[in-house]
């Protein structure tokens, strides 16, 4: 099935469409990775590796000691069951097949069972609410929808009735609800795999197959854009395959058949695809699927079960193993505390010699010796002893966490990629230095464009990996990936003379969380104003941070000739205030402040907005206007915690809009930093 479906672009943004592959790059590697479907991939491993365990997963009260393994043999078995079910609820070729569940098996039967019908996947994270989960099942034309549970059901069945081309939704686990298996078009999985499969769908299942090519798309991985819902990133077959071979080879240390993973991570995450499903795969590893609890607390149960020997994380992944070890650090007798603390000292000294290339001396080989015994048992205690392998990305990860991990023989090694990319480009896997995200993986190519007396400057990508475009939208496809194959992405960095990429900032507004989270904006921000009619200014605030919060401005009037805000507050802010029975009419009355900041004078504005003591009814009625426009929110993490008042309004005259009135983000953040510190203690 080598040959590929005819096309006359490089790009599509149509589930219908394929494209041109970019089998001429000069990458040697390229050259020596012939295109592969997915189903040709995932029967390829199967068949090679068919009596090594693939996948565990807890099943109390039966299996081994309340775990179920299955051999990959086994696991090619249930993919043909979960592409025979999808196939007998109607799902439609190049339709796409919705999973809106946690991590479990059940989740990679129906994503191989969806690719072998024919069918295209797209995950849903579970935190998403009902509306998002029907913007991605009617951006990606579904017609078949697997969800976790009752919970998740119950957002299909608000939204089926608007969804016409949704023909079936299987429901995974239990309880069930009545409608479930006795209303047209409401199944429960189990069920579905009590029956028995005709000959003529197991032909069909067969056709279709043989209809697949790897230059359609295979999965849609919606990922956020500064302003609404989020695109459909459309990824090939060629894509995802490629991808994997790449982070392969450019990886050190594989031992084939004996890898261990832990799936924890979303799988509609384009980073937990890679790492979980089909590096497993490439590897013949072992995948353990961890609880719904996992980022809880119960993930180091899972670890300890395992035992992975590699590792992908979040860096909020590796601050909440931190805090949990610090936490039983603390407890600990002080003679303990201080020999623990001597012992990191000692590993990181070590580890940071090796980066640097120099040979230990023989009293630092020994002091390393006896320090890595004192570290090992708590590497034991959080079941990562056996890990050789530590990856993070998806977020800047801080100089402290690495060092931390650097003290327990956990060289963090960052990695960077986007959903545009398949996954990851670059990987630090010969870990030399702690500050770059490593080298481009073989078949990648990154320059950095028009740089400046730096070297600083977009980081721009080519190669197999790059995807075939957002579904539906052609002007941003265009924006995104340029007729000559570089995709910009948005993102700031510069190569250091080995060749290694370091990510410096970003040019495009999305923020990304500390768990990962992209997160758009300029989106929650309206949705603030829209409850707030009182605030002019919302700025929303959560880059590398737990949770987000805003800086809201109250609406004052200006002085005509200086564009300076005043003290006086429009008419507007008045009516709003006079409803909650506030009567100022002056902002430094509202928030207790000096009536004369000397605007534009950045001191005497930081001193007054830190001093901030506001009208109680002020402060119960904007946190409910953001409980409001929290109800909008497509998940949690894109939820507002807290907010903080500022003392004047933005404006031009003072530095916080550009020319164009847009908010100056960077300037308010350093203008405002001990503002926004006071938000996250």
């Amino acid at each position: 099935m080598n040959d590929l479906k005819p096309a006359t672009s490089y790009r599509s943004t149509s589930l219908h469409e394929a494209v041109k592959l970019r089998l001429d790059e000069p990458s040697s590697f390229s050259q020596t990775v012939p295109p592969q479907t997915i189903p040709e991939f995932f029967k390829e491993s199967c068949e090679k590796y068919s009596d090594l365990p693939a996948l565990v997963w807890e099943t109390p009260g039966s299996g081994n000691d309340g775990w179920t393994t299955l051999t990959y043999g086994e696991y090619q078995e249930r993919v043909e069951q979960a592409a025979l079910i999808l196939l007998s609820v109607g799902v439609e070729e190049r339709s796409s097949v919705g999973i809106l569940a946690f991590n479990c098996p059940e989740w990679f039967f129906a994503e191989f069972g969806a690719l072998r019908a024919g069918a295209v996947v797209a995950g849903v994270y579970p935190s998403n609410s009902a509306e998002a989960v029907h913007h991605v099942l009617a951006t990606g034309e579904s017609s078949v929808c697997v969800v976790d549970d009752a919970q998740q059901m119950a957002k299909l069945r608000a939204i089926k009735e608007r969804l016409p081309r949704l023909k079936a939704v299987i429901q995974l686990h239990g309880p069930f609800e009545a409608f479930v298996d006795h209303e047209p078009g409401y199944f429960s999985w189990q069920k579905l795999q009590e029956q028995t499969f005709s000959s003529e769908l197991k032909e069909e299942l067969l056709a279709r197959e043989s209809r697949i090519r790897a230059n359609e798309c295979a999965m849609l991985i919606f990922t956020s854009g500064t302003v609404g819902m989020p695109k459909a990133v459309m990824l090939s077959h060629d894509n995802l395959v490629f991808d994997t071979k790449s982070a392969s080879a450019h990886m050190q240390d594989i031992q084939v058949g004996k890898e261990s993973f832990v799936s924890y991570l979303p799988l509609s995450h384009v980073a937990a695809q890679i790492f979980d499903v089909f590096l497993g795969l490439s590897h013949a590893g072992c995948v353990t699927f961890a609880d719904k609890d996992a980022l809880k607390g119960t993930l180091i149960k899972t670890f300890r079960k395992a035992r992975p020997t590699k590792m992908f994380g979040v860096p909020r992944v590796f601050e909440k193993l931190q805090e949990r070890l610090v936490a039983a650090e603390a407890k600990a007798r002080p003679y303990s505390r201080l020999l623990l603390a001597r012992a990191r000292a000692a590993v990181a000294e070590h580890q940071t010699t090796l980066m640097a290339g120099k040979s230990p001396s023989i009293y630092g080989s020994a002091k390393y010796w006896l320090a890595s015994r004192v570290v090992k048992p708590i590497r034991e205690m959080i079941g990562l002893d056996n890990c050789r392998v530590f990856f993070t990305g998806g977020a800047p990860t801080s100089e402290e966490l690495k060092q931390f991990f650097l003290g327990l023989d956990i060289a963090l090694g960052e990695c960077y990629g986007m959903s545009e990319t398949s996954g990851a480009i670059t990987l630090n896997v010969d870990i030399s230095n702690l500050y770059s995200a490593g080298q481009a993986c073989e078949g990648v190519t990154l320059k950095i464009h028009e740089p400046d007396c730096n070297g600083q400057g977009e980081i721009l990508m080519r190669g197999r990996l790059v995807f075939m475009g957002y579904l539906g939208l052609p002007e941003k496809t265009d924006e995104a990936v340029k007729e000559d194959g570089w995709l910009h992405s948005g993102d700031l960095g510069y190569i250091d003379p080995k060749g290694n990429l370091i990510i410096s900032g970003r040019l495009k507004e999305l923020i990304i969380t500390a768990g990962g989270e992209n997160i758009p904006p300029v989106h929650i921000e309206e949705l603030i104003k829209k409850e707030l009619p009182c605030v002019s200014n919302v700025l929303l605030i959560g880059d590398h941070r737990k949770y987000l919060t805003v800086l809201l401005s109250l609406k004052t009037k200006c002085d005509p000739k200086t564009g300076i805000p005043l003290d006086a507050l429009r008419e507007e802010t008045i009516e709003w205030l006079r409803e909650l029975g506030i009567h100022e009419t002056r902002l430094s009355e509202l928030l207790n402040i000096p009536a004369d900041l000397q605007l534009p004078n950045d001191t005497a504005a930081l001193a007054a907005t830190l001093e901030i003591t506001a009208v109680p009814k002020l402060l119960e009625a904007i946190e409910e206007g953001i409980k409001r426009a929290n109800k909008y929110a497509i998940s949690n993490a894109q939820k507002v915690q807290k907010f903080a008042l500022i003392a004047h309004e933005f404006s031009v005259a003072t530095g916080e809009l550009g020319p164009t009135l847009k908010i100056r983000r960077n300037i308010v953040h350093a203008k405002y930093a001990k503002v926004i510190e006071r938000l996250y203690k």
